[in-house]
């Protein structure tokens, strides 16, 4: 009973966090794992990126950036991960791209 009434309260915070984003222009959000790898990393505090995806569309957040990469990471493997996930329209409404060093975004 005891981590269903845990999984019941997560669910509960992450409801109220996405109504404290909901509508947001830009969200910038910790992904710094693909659903796949999560898995063998739960309890680290980091998302995965198919996660932080669901969260901006189901808040109504126009742009979604995401940070935090995993350091082993490497800029080509970046690239790779954007042609998968930044597709527009592929995931839902909101526009999504990897946040970059240096990078300066418009609003």
């Amino acid at each position: 009973a005891m981590a269903i009434e845990g999984e019941e309260v997560a669910i509960e915070q992450n409801k109220a966090v996405e109504q404290f984003f909901a509508g947001a222009d830009l969200l910038i959000y910790d992904a710094q794992y693909t659903a796949a790898e999560y898995g063998a990393r739960l309890n680290w505090g980091h998302t995965a990126i198919e996660y932080a995806i669901e969260a901006a569309n189901r808040a109504g957040v126009k742009r979604l950036a995401l940070f935090h990469h995993d350091p082993d990471r490497t800029d080509a493997t970046l690239d790779d991960l954007a042609e998968i996930y930044c597709q527009p329209g592929k995931y839902g409404p909101t526009e999504i791209f990897f946040a970059r060093e240096g990078m300066e975004i418009d609003f």
